[in-house]
């Protein structure tokens, strides 16, 4: 599926028993650039810089990872895997990614452009 052929997605989110939040965003985060959403980036506040992404790490079309990027600087300061409930909340200690295949974890999404999406995931320093 290519991304122009993606419907936006809902994502409901609560804590407690309180109304549940929603928000919208497309489909848009393509980390490999070949034209095929890997990921879905989240701005909930409403800055226009992406507050985490939801990654498939396996490529079967299931979201399995949620980077979050809370300072906003490109760097995923947690990763969370799904609990098999529906639930965000199993922590990852080690950022599991490696879109590159060089077998080190990438650590930074790279905005290339300056529109606030990640185009990309590449190695960090060192």
């Amino acid at each position: 599926m290519r991304l122009t052929d993606m419907d936006p997605l809902e994502y409901f989110f609560g804590v407690g028993d309180g109304e549940l939040s929603v928000w919208h965003s497309p489909a848009d985060l393509d980390l490999d650039g070949d034209g095929i959403p890997d990921a879905v980036a989240l701005d909930f506040d409403g800055d226009g810089l992406i507050d985490d992404a939801m990654w498939d790490s396996d490529g079967d079309g299931v979201a399995d990872r949620v980077l979050l990027d809370v300072a906003a600087d490109g760097t995923a300061a947690a990763v969370f895997a799904d609990s098999g409930l529906g639930l965000w909340d199993q922590p990852i200690v080690r950022l599991p990614v490696d879109v590159d295949g060089d077998g080190r974890p990438d650590h930074f999404l790279e905005d290339t452009d300056g529109d606030g999406i990640a185009d990309r995931v590449v190695d960090g320093p060192g």
